[in-house]
């Protein structure tokens, strides 16, 4: 009758509440929670692996093991043919021990490359082999740094090639090791893998020239051959003859060669190169019964046909061969074919060339063409 306005119909009374607001708060805690506090929570799913990073690796893969293979095939036709050179140097085993590991690790990558998905009894010798494969190429890029330090080499990169190779093998390694995904595009995966292998192509090359031709391996030999180029119609010399001589007289004042050869042709110019190579030797004081005129270099594989006859049958006798950096990977294919272990030394930069991309970009198929004769000569 005070006028106080009733509790209203929706909230039932609780004995000892305090309020509405305490019935409803006592009526939610009778509800069931939808999970239980004691129940463990179900494990987030499993994230999918994507295709890409193995289709990459396949790639990488195939070129390895084709390369590979082809080192073994040119070690086994030719005694004086060394892919370790381009490639891994397998150490401590006999050569026809290191072929046949070399062989094994060849197939190897070449079926992970075409049948990536393996059982058991393949996947686990397929991984000790690239894991093999990859130590090796740590090995020889510690042998890069000692070599480098104790004097008997100067490269212009301060990086060995192997430690590249180790980094793609580590990578390629870790790739196979991996579950592959479950589901893939199969035209995107097999366009990746197309094309890393392509790529490899183009660029193993260019390491070379980078890597291998921009380092200096001078010893004390008993000749040096010196490789021509191009005689201005002036009669003068070309920037390049003139760093190659200059490199040449100056290996022989230091007294590392005994003997300088000089070998080119006639170029457009009417200049017989070779002529004008050894006036240049002479003008700087290299005795003239020092320096060895052959006239009929006209290319790099008809210099070195020439310049071997001088080299006698000696096997102790060593040789330097002297050009452009870009050049020196082909010139130690074409020797290597010969059976001759020449080595290389890139003539000094006295001006910068304005073709020299055009002529590295040269050297890509000419690698290849050198590399392939090496292997089936």
């Amino acid at each position: 009758m005070n006028g106080a306005p009733a509790a209203p119909d929706s909230v039932p009374s609780v004995p000892g509440a305090r309020g509405p607001l305490a019935g409803a708060r006592a009526a939610s805690l009778g509800r069931p929670r939808a999970a239980s506090a004691g129940r463990p929570r179900a494990a987030p799913a499993p994230r999918a692996r994507h295709w890409l990073p193995a289709a990459v690796a396949r790639g990488l893969a195939l070129f390895i093991g084709c390369f590979t293979l082809l080192g073994v095939v040119g070690a086994a036709r030719s005694a004086g043919f060394d892919a370790t050179v381009w490639w891994v140097a397998v150490p401590f085993v006999p050569r026809l021990v290191s072929a046949g590991l070399l062989a094994a690790v060849g197939v190897a990558f070449v079926a992970y490359a075409v049948a990536p998905r393996m059982r058991a009894w393949r996947r686990w010798p397929t991984l000790g082999l690239f894991a093999f494969f990859a130590a090796a190429a740590v090995y020889n890029a510690v042998d890069f740094f000692l070599a480098w330090r104790a004097g008997d080499i100067a490269p212009r990169v301060p990086v060995p090639f192997s430690l590249v190779a180790a980094v793609l093998l580590v990578f390629v390694t870790w790739a196979a090791a991996r579950a592959p995904a479950p589901r893939r595009p199969r035209w995107a995966a097999a366009a990746v893998f197309v094309c890393v292998a392509a790529v490899c192509v183009v660029l193993f090359p260019l390491a070379q020239v980078l890597f291998f031709g921009a380092t200096d391996y001078r010893r004390a030999a008993d000749i040096v051959v010196v490789f021509g180029a191009q005689v201005h119609g002036d009669g003068a010399p070309s920037t390049s003859l003139r760093d190659r001589m200059d490199t040449a007289i100056g290996l022989f004042k230091d007294r590392l060669v005994k003997k300088i050869l000089v070998s080119g042709g006639v170029g457009d110019s009417g200049y017989n190169e070779a002529l004008v190579m050894r006036d240049m030797a002479v003008k700087a004081g290299v005795p003239k019964e020092d320096v060895i005129v052959d006239s009929s270099g006209v290319d790099t594989a008809a210099t070195v046909r020439n310049s071997i006859p001088f080299f006698g049958s000696e096997p102790r006798l060593r040789a330097l061969a002297v050009s452009q950096f870009y050049h020196l990977p082909r010139i130690k294919l074409a020797y290597q074919r010969a059976g001759w272990d020449v080595l290389t030394v890139p003539a000094g930069t006295s001006t910068p060339i304005r073709e020299t991309p055009y002529l590295v970009a040269r050297e890509i198929p000419a690698f290849w063409v050198y590399y392939l004769r090496a292997v089936f000569r």
